[in-house]
């Protein structure tokens, strides 16, 4: 962590008030790309620093992830009696205002893009909702879980005969923090040609319809809902999750030459040359016909062997991890997928957290430095950033505003 190299955001400033996941996220990524990140908690710290399970400290496994190479301020903008103009002078030095606030207090607190247009009019003004500013749905609040079983993917998770099943990593909201990163970074590029600045509406909804539009168009012009099948991938085959004698491999099969090297591999090229499996549709519905050769095949080998076999026969596949496992990988080491950071605090001392996981040769992210406490920057922020004098800022404190 030389911290010499120029990076893509340097010179960018971030007035970041993302809870939890979605903005968090995002602002994580514009961080490790080299901007500077002021989280900002109430006085008392929010509840994503704690929230789950946490270590002996009483912080949690999330926030270290997500607040990495930001810096901590305290300031409560969701009181009737807030003084407006310390958030004023904030967004007046301040690039990008980011936030995930509720439609609600939104509304009741001022903190729409034309309340803090007011206070910087070329602002870029990231806010993620679980419904967008606009619509029929706009003023709800939701969250990841519910995209996802409003958006069609509950639809297509889990097994056919039992109820719709969610996925248990929150992909709506990490997917959402990139949108939203993405974004920010094109309207900065925006301002830069124009000046202007503008608002970054991201929904977690939208993500999710994104993402699932294909199905939504198969399903309308078909009339056919794909079924749900559980690990195994439709209308290709196969592919599945398979037991092997001492833990599970993954193979994907999705080509004909990968159908046919495999058939060959497992020593039944009669069912490649079968004419009802000549296409991947084909293979798809004889599933209940092919997979327990595969299956037997499986079971009677250890994972090395599998993946051996697997890769010689040019077959993708990869090894079930749990999650304590992951770390171990030789390939998510050598590429540096995971960090550790010492959030010096007792029983935390050493804590994985992402890797930066977009890959720049010229000007690299890099994780700089821990997640901030609560306020830990500032006296830097009051003081050095809008001059304000030791007695202000001891009169913001005392009356809990910072």
């Amino acid at each position: 962590m030389t911290g010499a190299r120029p990076r893509p955001l340097d010179g960018v400033r971030v007035l970041d008030f993302g809870r939890f996941i979605a903005a968090p996220y995002c602002g994580m990524m514009l961080a490790d790309m080299g901007a500077e990140v002021l989280r900002v908690d109430r006085p008392a710290g929010e509840e994503d620093r704690s929230y789950g399970r946490t270590g002996p400290s009483g912080s949690n496994f999330v926030f270290p992830n997500f607040g990495r190479n930001k810096k901590g301020i305290t300031l409560d903008v969701l009181r009737r009696d807030a003084p407006r103009e310390v958030l004023s002078d904030l967004v007046a030095r301040c690039d990008v205002f980011l936030h995930n606030f509720s439609p609600s207090a939104v509304r009741a607190f001022e903190l729409g893009y034309d309340d803090i247009r007011a206070m910087r009019e070329d602002v870029i003004y990231a806010g993620i909702s679980c419904y967008g500013s606009t619509g029929p749905y706009a003023m709800r609040s939701g969250f990841d879980q519910i995209a996802q079983v409003m958006s069609g993917a509950c639809a297509l998770t889990g097994y056919e005969h039992e109820p719709p099943m969610r996925s248990a990593v929150p992909w709506v909201d990490y997917s959402t923090g990139l949108l939203a990163a993405f974004g920010t970074v094109l309207a900065l590029r925006h301002r830069d040609a124009t000046g202007e600045g503008q608002e970054v509406d991201c929904a977690l909804l939208q993500t999710a319809v994104s993402y699932t539009s294909p199905m939504i168009a198969e399903a309308l012009v078909t009339g056919r809902e794909r079924p749900r099948i559980a690990n195994r991938m439709p209308y290709v085959g196969p592919t599945d999750l398979y037991r092997c004698r001492d833990g599970w491999v993954y193979i994907a099969t999705v080509t004909d030459g990968m159908w046919k090297s495999l058939m060959d591999l497992i020593g039944r090229p009669e069912l490649a040359a079968a004419p009802a499996h000549a296409t991947d549709e084909g293979r798809f519905e004889a599933r209940a016909e092919i997979d327990p050769h595969v299956e037997e095949w499986m079971a009677g080998r250890e994972v090395a062997e599998v993946v051996a076999a697997m890769e010689a026969a040019r077959i993708p596949c990869g090894v079930y991890r749990n999650t304590a496992e992951v770390h171990a990988d030789p390939h998510v080491r050598a590429r540096a997928m995971l960090e550790w950071v010492d959030m010096e605090e007792p029983g935390m001392e050493r804590v994985p957290v992402s890797g930066v996981p977009v890959k720049l040769s010229a000007s690299p992210g890099e994780v700089r430095h821990r997640a901030p406490r609560a306020g830990e920057h500032n006296d830097a922020c009051y003081r050095d950033l809008l001059g304000y004098s030791p007695e202000r800022i001891e009169a913001l404190r005392t009356a809990g505003f910072i």
